[in-house]
């Protein structure tokens, strides 16, 4: 008589801010479905980017709002907080129901361990490897309080960190999903993609108007609703699909200091430059770490951050950057790290 073997069940905890997150995640998903019985939580509101596998639960989360002139705009970002149902869902997600969750910076699902006296949470996530005094930071920018959010945002017993380089021991290189590693990367286009969803169209339009008049420029944007062209301008909505189909052959790509774009651009040889967000310490370090690459780094739609735009365009890109597809030992790394946090 054969012996029906019983999956794990996992639950895979997603911050819904900004398109990362879920990009990542799509590198994951294969090889957690093949080692269990898979959840997904997203918490959060501001994404562009869709998962090909059902969501179990959609929650508000404790997210940003962009605003318009390079940085966050925090009367809309306290509008949308709610902190006692925060409260609420971290009570009713019942994580005993799980062999393993794994929180990608959620703060929900890390509030609920805490409440519930769950251990096996592992956290997975680019914002993990801040937890290292090795990750860089610029050194005239001390936050306190930025530092205080990456141990307290959404804390778990033990994490796993994403960055650049290997900083430090529990530190990794970046996860390419397979969407990017399939593309057939040429540079038969002289486009260069724009992604700053922080500043205004009409503010991004004048300064690269002013600093690259005879470039082409493909800017995808949140608040644009269809597709068009205008002069040496096009212009689509935020979203995953067509940013890929351009990425694969544009020359280069402008953008925010984020971590995922970035890392993506890099490994497929694409020129980039970055314009980190003001006021938001992660993607200062994450500048800090580009420019100790030799990624040119703007401070905001300004004349300084035009030099080097103007510098920049002419420049032919480096090469590719082979980061290794080490996504199922992440998930193995996971599984491991959970059963020794049950042994304890």
């Amino acid at each position: 008589m054969e012996r029906t073997l019983i999956r794990p069940r996992i639950l895979y905890a997603i911050q819904g801010t900004g398109n990362g997150h879920l990009s990542r995640a799509s590198a994951f998903l294969p090889h957690l479905l093949e080692r269990g019985e898979l959840d997904i939580l997203v918490s959060g509101r501001d994404v562009n980017v869709t998962l090909n596998y059902p969501v179990k639960y959609r929650l508000n989360g404790a997210g940003f709002v962009f605003g318009r002139q390079g940085s966050f705009d925090w009367w809309q970002t306290l509008a949308i907080q709610r902190p006692w149902q925060l409260l609420r869902d971290s009570g009713r997600i019942p994580l005993h129901d799980y062999d393993l969750v794994i929180n990608d910076f959620e703060p929900v699902t890390a509030l609920a361990a805490s409440r519930q006296g769950y251990r096996r949470i592992v956290g997975l996530s680019h914002q993990a490897s801040f937890l290292s005094p090795k990750t860089p930071r610029p050194a005239l920018v001390k936050a306190p309080h930025a530092e205080w959010l990456f141990r307290h945002y959404a804390p778990c017993p033990v994490s796993i960190g994403l960055h650049f380089e290997a900083y430090d021991d529990f530190i990794h290189t970046p996860v390419i999903r397979p969407g990017i590693r399939a593309l057939q990367a040429t540079r038969d286009r002289n486009e260069i993609l724009v992604y700053l969803p922080a500043y205004g169209d009409d503010l991004l339009q004048e300064f690269l108007n002013r600093y690259g008049p005879e470039q082409d420029w493909v800017v995808f944007s949140k608040t644009v609703r269809e597709s068009f062209t205008k002069g040496r301008f096009t212009w689509h909505p935020a979203g995953d699909a067509l940013f890929l189909r351009h990425l694969e052959h544009a020359s280069g790509v402008l953008c925010g200091a984020g971590f995922e774009t970035p890392a993506e651009t890099l490994f497929l040889g694409k020129k980039l430059m970055v314009i980190p967000m003001k006021h938001q310490f992660e993607q200062a370090c994450n500048a800090e770490a580009l420019q100790r690459m030799g990624i040119p780094v703007g401070q905001g739609l300004d004349p300084a951050t035009g030099t080097i735009l103007q510098a920049w365009l002419p420049q032919p890109s480096s090469p590719p950057i082979a980061w290794p597809d080490h996504s199922q030992r992440l998930v193995d790394l996971c599984f491991d790290m959970s059963g020794q946090l049950q042994d304890m």
